[in-house]
């Protein structure tokens, strides 16, 4: 359900950024008048695809991983390596939402040139999408566990849709 959410969302927000781009474009080129807001925008909606795609490619699994070693591990040993990755992806989230949500307040009050709406509306991806990461995280960690108290692999096979 989630998964389906994040990907509307993603879907309109790239739909948006592709209109104002051929808008601008045909404003450009056909009416001979450039629009001024359109890099704003652009920039604005591309950085939201950006933050919020990475987070739904971790949670579908879809992020590039090589498998050549933990492959070759013993079951017991892969569920550490999992569980390791996910403390490091939790890490991450962490860093991502106090870093990102620290320069959310201090570019709270500058203002982009031609909307002159705050700089903080585009940083504000970085902790939402850190948030994210880490709640995701600390889910797939407790799910993991769960998994290998079972005797099952604490990694779900790539491609595979955990939801949580």
């Amino acid at each position: 359900m989630i998964n389906r959410i994040l990907e509307a969302i993603i879907a309109a927000l790239l739909v948006a950024a592709v209109g104002v781009a051929f808008v601008a474009v045909i404003y450009r080129y056909a009416l001979d008048s450039a629009l001024s807001w359109s890099f704003e925008v652009s920039l604005a909606l591309l950085t939201y695809i950006t933050f919020l795609g990475a987070y739904l490619a971790l949670r579908k699994g879809a992020h590039l991983r090589v498998t050549i070693l933990t492959d070759r591990m013993p079951r017991a040993v892969r569920g550490v390596a999992f569980l390791v990755n996910q403390v490091i992806i939790a890490i991450i989230g962490w860093i991502m939402f106090w870093d990102g949500g620290r320069q959310v307040l201090r570019f709270a009050d500058q203002t982009t040139n031609v909307l002159e709406i705050s700089t903080a509306w585009y940083y504000a991806a970085i902790p939402v999408a850190g948030i994210l990461m880490l709640i995701d995280a600390a889910c797939m960690t407790v799910l993991g566990a769960i998994r290998l108290s079972r005797g099952d692999d604490a990694d779900p096979r790539p491609g595979e849709t955990v939801e949580i």
